[in-house]
Order: structure tokens, then C-alpha cells, then sequence
């Protein structure tokens, strides 16, 4: 009888900062160091289709880490995966545990991740495979809804998002960078300012609302102290007036 196998999937990581700092250190000297964008590209294209596994389970859908079979799912933690095709088997929750705060949901980068696997798998110059590497990693989430709330590399590349928005914004260029590089980089500048802008706002309009409610609660709080004074005179009035009653 074939032992059954309790193996927790291995996500893809993200792709370590001195990769991408080296190759546009690279680029920035006019070298072309085919190995390296290899390296970089086919991590970046494996971790998005870890990315769209990770999403395909957390929508009901898992994936057999073994033969790759989809395995469908109720969402109940105790709820047993299992693949008849090559014996193996898993809880819910421990799937589920795998993947959770490893950054495999990549809300908001759909139409990128997807626009970048479609063509790099197609792309056959290095300086194609270096401008689609260059141009996805300076994607922002929600961008084309106008939102940019986040970069897509802390996604893709590894840190926090304030330290990827750090690294990003001093990667190396100079005049012999790849054209396009260039063009990439005053398009991610002004992504950035835009970005700070537009949070710069929204935390200016909640400080404007929580002021409101702090004047609205203040305000109610006086006209309760106004009314709680008329209440406690005319009380008073009305037991004074008894006592002259009394008196008479």
C-alpha cells in the first residue's frame, strides 16, 4: 500500500534586493549580464504563479503540491485536501497556513502580474526580459484605478513597503541605462509623489472628520450641560415656590 504523504506546499519567496540592485548597477555600466535578468525574470514569473495558486486556494480551489491536481475545498479548517492521484493529503488550515503572510495575494496587481507572465515566457532578447522586469517591479496597486495605494514590489521583492519605496528610489542609473529604464524611472518619481500626495490628503481629510466629530461631540456635550443647569433651576424654582406655599 502506498504511504500517504502529508507534505505542505513551498511557496515561491520573494526576490532578494541585491539581485535587483546588482542588475541595475549592471545596466547603469552598459552591461548586459544575460544569467542574472534570467535569474530575476524566471524568479519574478515563478513567484506570480505561486501568487495566482495562492489566490485559486483562498477561493476554494487547491493546488496538490505534488501532481499539481486542484483540489476543491469548503473553506471549514478541518476539511481534509485530498489527491487520488498521488496519495497525498492535508487539512484546510495547515494549506492554509502556508501561504498566509507571505505577501501571495497581490490584490490590485492583476492585470500586471499577468501582463509580465504573458510576455516574458515569449520574450527572447535580454533587454525585452530587462524592461519587463524594470517595468513591473515599479507597478503600484490599484494604478490603473488611480489608487496607488501601495508599490507591487513589496509583493515581489523583499522588505518592508516602506524600505522596497527606499530601495526603488535609489537603484542605480546612469547614462548608459537602458532608455526605457530611464523613462520607467521619472514615470515611478512621479507614481511616488502622487502616492504621497494622495495619502498627504486622506490623512488630512480623517484628521478634518475626527476634528468634526470631536466639535460635534463637544457641542452636544454643552447643550446637555445647558439643558442638565435648566432642569436643576427649574427644580429649584419650583421647590422655592413651594416653600412660600408653606410659608403662607
Amino acid at each position: 500500500m502506498t504511504q500517504v504523504r502529508h507534505d505542505r506546499p513551498i511557496w515561491s519567496g520573494r526576490i532578494p534586493r541585491h539581485k535587483i540592485a546588482e542588475l541595475y548597477k549592471k545596466d547603469a555600466l552598459g552591461i548586459c549580464d544575460e544569467v542574472l535578468i534570467d535569474d530575476v525574470g524566471i524568479g519574478l514569473l515563478v513567484r506570480i504563479e505561486h501568487i495566482f495558486r495562492a489566490r485559486k486556494a483562498n477561493s476554494g480551489l487547491a493546488c496538490c503540491p505534488l501532481c499539481r491536481r486542484e483540489i476543491p475545498h469548503n473553506f471549514d479548517p478541518a476539511f481534509l485536501l485530498r489527491c487520488e492521484s498521488c496519495n497525498w493529503e492535508l487539512v484546510w488550515a495547515e494549506y492554509q497556513k502556508s501561504f498566509r503572510g507571505k505577501h501571495l495575494i497581490a490584490s490590485g496587481m492583476t492585470s500586471f502580474l499577468k501582463e509580465y507572465a504573458e510576455k516574458y515566457r515569449v520574450a527572447r532578447s535580454p533587454q525585452e526580459k530587462l524592461i519587463l522586469i524594470d517595468t513591473l517591479i515599479h507597478r503600484y496597486h490599484w494604478e490603473l484605478e488611480g489608487g496607488l495605494t501601495g508599490p507591487g514590489a513589496r509583493d515581489l521583492i523583499g522588505g518592508k513597503p516602506s524600505e522596497v519605496i527606499d530601495f526603488l528610489n535609489h537603484l542605480s542609473y546612469g547614462t548608459r541605462s537602458s532608455p526605457e529604464v530611464l523613462s520607467t524611472r521619472q514615470e515611478w518619481l512621479d507614481k511616488v509623489r502622487a502616492s504621497r500626495e494622495q495619502h498627504a490628503s486622506a490623512v488630512k481629510e480623517r484628521e478634518l472628520k475626527a476634528e468634526k466629530k470631536r466639535q460635534k461631540a463637544e457641542e452636544k456635550k454643552r447643550r446637555d450641560a445647558l439643558k442638565a443647569k435648566a432642569r436643576q433651576a427649574g427644580l429649584a424654582d419650583r421647590s422655592n415656590a413651594g416653600q412660600v406655599h408653606d410659608g403662607k
